[in-house]
């Protein structure tokens, strides 16, 4: 004890050193500041009267600027009128000065010792006696003058005798040393009582704590008498050291929280005298909830529920309290840190609920959450009653009572079902928002859609159901997830159309995109799945029949969604769906062209009469579909010109890949089903016969539609179908002069290149009969 005494009072005598110093800084910077306000106001003063009395055509004086206590030259005026001469009637007083403030000069000699011997001197022999008695009480102590009884005695003595040194300087005007004398007096009662209890057990655990807390209402009332925070802040400590300082081998939890919570209210009662004081009130926060913790993990038990849900709650409620007043008060001092004090109240308040409740009773801890909520929400409604201008209390207490809805929701449920009951939440913040026109409401909402797309993308099956054996298409709860986001997304996207806000239009724009893009997943997850489902117990050729009939499917299914979106989009002139019906249609042309480039199995292959062929037939006539829409709204949108082309060529490529691949694939069967025969002489032929004619139907075919496409070119007189089918004219010429002429045999050479020489030549006559046709009246008269 003899130790920490003495570094108490250095301790002490440190800081009160520090504080005077800056306490007598401050009060240099105000007298400078009012002087300088007092020349500012003067100086307006007679400027104004000098104008009014020009304004009424009355002589003026000029007034004399002050001379400053320093010799210096004044500072000339810019621009004055001319002095008229003196007037006789009413002249105008001189204010004090009208020139610049005079700077302030450095000390002079005489200060500067004034400064030394009556500040500097006094602080270092103050240290330098206080070290000397502490020497003195350590070596007594060490060498046993004094029992232990006295010693605790002379600490109670030295204690009360600063605080009534205190009290006698203060009332001799030194404010800042009687403060210095007051912290170290309740410094040293602190460490009397508990040296009493801890080293010399002179008296027991509930005497100690009774003086403790009676040295912490001496503080506080120490500290409203000479008005210090810094005494304040010492009883802070000392009160909530207390109880640790004073700990018990088996501690009383209805009196450890009881004395917290009387705690909590003295502190914040000083909180609505002390305004400035405003710091003590998160500290009193952090080391309220502190203390708790640090009890719940060394000594709650479950049979304790019930009392520690009340002292809890009785924690919330003082710290909310002081909060609902403030803002029925209409407080705005120190507004930001008393938003986080209440955010961090709650924060803490319901972590420690869901700590203790949700353990044992996991089905209540969302009701718990939500009787929160409702509190905080029913709380801003009156207090907008009362208070409508208020723009943070009530904004602070209705979004945390959507974030307790939203946590709730996800303890109540889980995975899609809490997507789903997030959906409609957004939807109804949504509305509500928009109605009563809270944009933090709305706000809220959008950040909410963002968490239930994240959950449902994250969740555990949503790509790829399971288990799959309980799958079923359509009535599952990952698609009414989807469903209910998509919705809530695209209903939404109405409800903003009234907004009157500038980013309405982006908003709008990224909810359409949003729920298009859910619905093009639900549709793919569940078609995926829905062939996976049919998969299980499926081996060999069925197996990888039913996997290339899910990949095919998925491409007729993206055109049909992108004939839906594209309608809706060209009828209702939203253009974020347009372009998601554009997308989703030619993901169906890449994904129909790529998995169609191949049969599988080749053996169930059946010219024409197979799903490829019914699947890329039935894109193609989407990609009419869609330019027959597109070309009626061509005069609305100048890229629908190009898009047209593009269309067109697809189109185009994909009947090309069509006949190839059938041509090709009939051959691929025959040649599959021949391998399966045993290895002989004829096999050998047979094969070599199939692979030649399969290169000779390639490039018959090829030639073929190329003509085709050249007929239509001419007839409707299209340069885009004349080019392509010349640049597949020229593709086939190079297959069959350097692949066929290469690996066919003799007699397929012939039928290859006559078949070539043949087509060539009447497309050749076709140009020439109509090139008045093609290429316009005046070229082919020139010819």
């Amino acid at each position: 004890m003899e130790a920490l005494l003495l570094v108490v009072l250095v301790v002490a005598l440190y800081i009160y050193i520090s504080k005077t110093n800056k306490l007598a800084s401050k009060v240099d910077e105000l007298e400078r500041g009012i002087h300088d306000q007092a020349n500012a106001v003067w100086k307006t003063t007679a400027q104004l009267e000098l104008e009014l009395r020009k304004l009424r055509g009355l002589p003026v004086e000029q007034p004399k600027p002050r001379v400053p206590p320093t010799p210096a030259p004044p500072l000339p005026s810019a621009a004055e009128p001319p002095t008229p001469p003196p007037s006789v009637l009413h002249p105008i007083p001189t204010p004090p000065s009208l020139a610049a403030p005079p700077l302030r000069p450095s000390r002079t000699r005489a200060e500067w010792e004034a400064l030394i011997g009556g500040k500097l001197l006094n602080r270092i022999g103050a240290l330098a006696l206080i070290i000397g008695v502490g020497f003195f009480l350590k070596y007594a102590f060490d060498n046993d003058w004094f029992p232990e009884w006295m010693r605790v005695l002379i600490g109670f003595v030295a204690g009360m005798a600063l605080l009534s040194g205190g009290a006698r300087f203060h009332k001799q005007g030194f404010q800042i040393f009687a403060q210095g004398l007051v912290g170290a007096g309740i410094s040293i009662l602190y460490l009397s009582v508990y040296a009493s209890f801890n080293f010399y057990h002179l008296v027991p655990q509930p005497v100690a704590f009774v003086l403790m807390s009676a040295v912490t209402v001496v503080t506080f009332l120490q500290a409203f008498k000479y008005d210090s925070l810094a005494v304040s802040l010492l009883g802070w400590a000392g009160g909530f050291l207390t109880p640790f300082l004073l700990r018990a081998d088996q501690p009383n939890e209805v009196g450890l929280f009881t004395y917290i919570g009387l705690l909590d209210l003295g502190l914040l009662a000083a909180l609505l005298k002390k305004d400035p004081w405003v710091i003590l009130e998160p500290l009193t926060l952090v080391a309220t909830y502190v203390t708790y913790e640090l009890w719940d993990q060394r000594y709650y038990t479950v049979d304790k529920l019930s009392v520690t849900v009340l002292f809890l709650t009785l924690f919330w409620g003082v710290f909310y309290a002081l909060d609902v007043l403030r803002a029925l008060r209409r407080t705005t001092t120190f507004a930001t840190l008393r938003q986080f004090v209440g955010a961090f109240n709650a924060l803490f308040y319901v972590a420690a609920m869901y700590d203790i409740i949700d353990p044992q009773y996991p089905r209540w801890t969302g009701a718990v959450l939500l009787v929160i909520g409702a509190a905080y929400l029913a709380t801003a409604l009156a207090i907008k009653r009362r208070r409508p201008e208020d723009v943070a209390v009530i904004p602070r207490h209705i979004l945390t009572a959507i974030v307790l809805l939203v946590i709730a929701t996800s303890i109540q449920f889980s995975d899609f079902a809490t997507v789903a009951w997030w959906s409609v939440e957004a939807f109804v913040l949504v509305w509500s928002g928009i109605h009563w026109k809270q944009r933090y409401v709305w706000q809220a909402a959008l950040g909410l859609f963002a968490l239930a797309i994240l959950e449902l993308l994250t969740a555990e099956g949503a790509l790829s159901y399971a288990p799959i054996e309980s799958f079923r298409l359509i009535l599952n709860w990952r698609a009414l997830a989807f469903a209910a986001l998509a919705a809530a997304l695209g209903t939404s996207t109405a409800l903003f159309k009234r907004l009157d806000e500038k980013q309405s239009a982006a908003i709008q724009i990224a909810l359409h995109y949003g729920w298009c893009a859910l619905v093009f997943i639900l549709c793919t997850v569940e078609t995926n799945d829905a062939f996976s489902r049919l998969k299980i117990n499926t081996t060999g050729a069925l197996r990888a029949s039913l996997a290339y009939a899910g990949s095919m499917t998925l491409a007729a299914i993206w055109t049909i969604y992108s004939l839906v979106l594209s309608w809706v989009g060209l009828r209702k002139n939203m253009l974020p769906i347009l372009y998601c019906g554009l997308a989703s249609l030619f993901l169906a042309i890449g994904s129909g062209a790529l998995q169609g480039s191949a049969f599988i199995p080749i053996e169930r292959f059946s010219p024409l009469i197979n799903i490829r062929a019914g699947v890329l037939a039935f894109i193609v006539v989407g990609l009419l579909i869609h330019a027959l829409w597109l070309k009626e709204s061509l005069k609305a949108y100048d890229w629908i010109g190009n898009l047209l082309s593009a269309i067109r060529l697809a189109v185009v490529l994909l009947v090309f890949e069509l006949v190839s691949v059938e041509t090709r694939d009939y051959f691929e069967r025959a040649i599959a089903l021949t391998n399966q025969i045993a290895a002989s002489t004829d096999v050998s032929e047979k094969l070599t016969r199939l692979r030649n004619l399969k290169q000779l139907a390639l490039s018959g075919v090829w030639l073929v539609y190329c003509t085709g496409l050249m007929v239509v070119g001419i007839w409707r007189r299209t340069v885009g179908l004349r080019a392509v089918a010349i640049v597949l004219f020229g593709i086939t010429i190079v297959k069959i002069f350097f692949y066929d002429l290469s690996f066919l045999e003799t007699l397929y050479r012939i039928f290859s290149f006559i078949g070539l020489g043949l087509i060539l030549l009447a497309v050749s006559y076709l140009y020439r009969r109509y090139k008045a046709v093609i290429f316009g009246e005046a070229l082919g008269a020139e010819d």
